[in-house]
């Protein structure tokens, strides 16, 4: 079976402007919630020290899948800064049927991933009313995140199966950036932490197996449906297939920039 080798790319393969269409809508959700918590947040009780924050990231759920879940605990340090992690499991999306289409998947039953993140919190001391974490902030981050997802796919003919894919993949991201937000304390209890932005340098390993049940002409028409299909579960790994010529099976790794953003919401204790 034709397999290529290790490939890498530099950023100028990576379609940018594609990746952060996909990301404008949840975006562009993020600024107005933060416009409007700033208008109605209500003020932070001074009179108690409160260092605690357990908290639930919502964002996995949009961005990833509905089945996705990441939470985060913050903990105050000395002199306005803070300490957070966030730790949480991740399930792509299915990939799904069309009727009508050649293509049809039957067998998704292996997926998953993780999420884990470390940052650390300046909050703006002159700039803000009240002691942290109530407030502007910004700080150095680092994170990891993987994403995995096996699928059996028949090939159809008519009605007729004409060979069936075993499809493995998996994607690995790691970053390290600095990030920017804004968090509220709402009546010294509850907190809506704002990640506004986050660029980092980031390293990315993609891996793609394709195992069919009958060999085939890598010329035959509905290849090209099979990995427009594959693609739609991941923008980059659209751009690897796109990038070359792919045939059973490859692996891609390389360095590129990534951005951080998201919504979490919590309890302050």
């Amino acid at each position: 079976m034709p397999c290529t080798k290790l490939l890498y790319y530099s950023s100028s393969n990576i379609d940018n402007n594609k990746l952060m269409i996909k990301q404008l809508p949840f975006l562009t959700v993020l600024l107005l919630l933060f416009a409007t918590t700033s208008a109605y947040a209500i003020d932070t009780d001074s009179t108690k020290v409160r260092k605690n924050t357990i908290r639930w990231n919502p964002t996995p759920m949009f961005v990833v899948g509905p089945k996705s879940f990441v939470f985060g605990y913050e903990r105050v340090l000395k002199n306005n800064q803070s300490i957070s992690m966030n730790i949480g499991y991740l399930e792509k999306a299915p990939l799904t049927n069309e009727e009508g289409e050649v293509i049809q998947i039957f067998d998704q039953s292996s997926k998953g991933g993780f999420d884990f993140s470390l940052d650390y919190r300046f909050y703006f001391k002159k700039r803000n009313k009240y002691p942290a974490p109530d407030g502007l902030y910004w700080g150095p981050y680092t994170s990891v995140y993987q994403v995995w997802q096996d699928a059996s796919i028949n090939l159809l003919d008519g009605t007729a199966v004409k060979n069936t894919v075993h499809y493995n993949g998996s994607f690995t991201m790691y970053n390290l950036g600095l990030q920017l937000g804004y968090q509220f304390i709402i009546k010294d209890r509850f907190s809506i932490d704002l990640i506004l932005m986050g660029p980092s340098y980031s390293y990315y390993d993609m891996d793609l197996k394709l195992r069919f049940d009958t060999d085939i002409d890598p010329d035959d028409p509905f290849y090209k449906e099979l990995l427009e299909k594959i693609s739609e579960s991941s923008p980059l790994l659209e751009q690897f297939l796109k990038n070359q010529s792919f045939e059973a099976s490859g692996r891609l790794k390389f360095s590129y920039y990534g951005f951080r953003y998201g919504i979490q919401l919590g309890y302050h204790f």
